[in-house]
């Protein structure tokens, strides 16, 4: 169970948090601080969010990010439209 000081701990890694205003992507680590998930959540849902690789580094494109969050919100993701759907499974 997390301790009152632990939630500090983990704020104070990012205090002011990413500027998400001027970043066109983000770390995992900085994508898990600002959704406010554990990084290893993160990583278990890491195939529902377009990740970019550079290297052996994953970033998360910022605007990508907001728009599955509207999708999560909104209770829909691109494979409920049947038609992505049907291109999708020709993808695979």
């Amino acid at each position: 169970m997390l301790q009152q000081g632990d939630h500090a701990e983990k704020r104070s890694q990012f205090p002011e948090g990413p500027d998400l205003q001027r970043r066109m992507a983000l770390t995992l680590k900085e994508t898990a601080a600002v959704l406010g998930v554990s990084e290893r959540h993160l990583r278990s849902r890491i195939h529902e969010l377009p990740v970019v690789r550079l290297g052996a580094r994953q970033l998360i494109p910022v605007d990508a990010l907001r728009r599955w969050l509207d999708r999560e919100a909104a209770g829909t993701r691109p494979s409920d439209d049947p038609r992505v759907a049907q291109i999708l499974r020709g993808v695979r």
